[in-house]
């Protein structure tokens, strides 16, 4: 792939346009509305100028209808902050930054219990009740933000969300030992689980399809196997399954040891046929613990990303403008390709 960091110096922020261009599914088709109207931030609220975006495995879920959510597509950015309806954080104004995705209420049981993460009135960008980020602005809370330092340029910055949730993952596992860890997946996520995974007190590998995936994985010292070459022996003391897919639940079960960890990272299929083939019969009698896993700390990302502890150049597969519209989204669904970069 040969990817190249962007080092392009950030310009001053642009004046706010009243009209911005969004990618945008309609429940049934994506396409690219050219003057849709930037809406007025809530009190609390930022807007915030996308510099650059990336399509994530589960954007292209929400076009098969996860969530059922109408609106502008996208989770994974970076902007500038170009105006705020909150004083409380005036220094953000005119920084590059990336954001937690997920916007809560701050009064239910959850957030006053600890679990704003799980709040019961939340949204969430470009998934649940907020449009998100594949378009010219958008809208945040102000408390979401995290500043991108000048040493992390665009094209890693563009990734703090994913390896945010794999230092999620990692943070829920028990290391007892030196316990065996397979990651299962060779997309995005589960190539940035695996660098995360690597630095735990665990022998650590990556199982994939695709042979062009598993390089990455060579240069980065990390073990990693065909799924077509490993044996089903049930001694694994934690699967991670990245794959997003019935098939790829169904492979942890067999590869994990009795009363071992799975830890699902990826939405499955919406499809209801699909799900209910996975037969649970092995999580009782083979007594396993059944963790799932969502977002993580964005902060720590980016610190993650500012002292090169991941490689995430090398995981871009093409570079594509929001003028192209629906064909973002087709190029991001072919076979091979990891991630698809978004400029303006």
């Amino acid at each position: 792939m040969n990817q190249v960091a962007d080092s392009t110096p950030h310009q001053p922020a642009a004046a706010v346009s009243a009209t911005i261009r969004a990618l945008r599914f309609d429940g049934a088709n994506v396409r690219l509305e050219a003057n849709r109207a930037l809406p007025e931030p809530a009190p609390g609220e930022a807007v915030i100028r996308t510099t650059k975006a990336a399509v994530s495995a589960t954007d292209l879920e929400v076009c098969k209808g996860l969530f059922e959510f109408v609106g502008t597509l996208g989770h994974e950015f970076v902007g500038v902050v170009e105006s705020m309806n909150d004083d409380s954080r005036p220094e953000l104004r005119g920084k590059r930054v990336v954001g937690t995705v997920i916007a809560v209420c701050g009064q239910c049981d959850m957030c006053q219990g600890g679990l704003s993460g799980h709040c019961r009135q939340r949204t969430v960008l470009g998934m649940q009740g907020r449009d998100g980020c594949l378009a010219d602005s958008l809208l945040l809370p102000v408390k979401n933000l995290v500043v991108v330092p000048d040493s992390v340029d665009d094209d890693h910055a563009v990734f703090a969300h994913s390896v945010a949730s794999a230092i999620q993952a990692a943070r829920q596992l028990t290391i007892e030992g030196r316990p065996y860890i397979t990651v299962l997946g060779d997309g995005p996520l589960g190539l940035i689980t695996a660098q995360v995974m690597v630095k735990l007190n665990a022998s650590v590998r990556l199982v994939g399809r695709y042979s062009e995936k598993l390089a990455l994985c060579e240069k980065w010292g990390v073990k990693h196997r065909h799924v077509d070459d490993i044996g089903r022996r049930a001694d694994q003391d934690i699967v991670v399954d990245c794959t997003g897919s019935p098939a790829g639940l169904e492979l942890a079960t067999e590869l994990v040891r009795p009363r071992g960890t799975i830890l699902v990272k990826t939405l499955l299929s919406t499809k209801a046929d699909a799900i209910s083939t996975v037969s649970l019969t092995p999580v009782v009698v083979n007594e396993l613990t059944v963790l799932g896993s969502g977002f993580g700390p964005v902060a720590e990302a980016v610190s993650m990303l500012a002292q090169g502890e991941v490689d995430v150049i090398s995981l871009i597969s093409k570079r594509m403008s929001l003028a192209s519209g629906p064909a973002i989204v087709q190029a991001a669904s072919q076979p091979g390709v990891i991630k698809v970069l978004v400029d303006p």
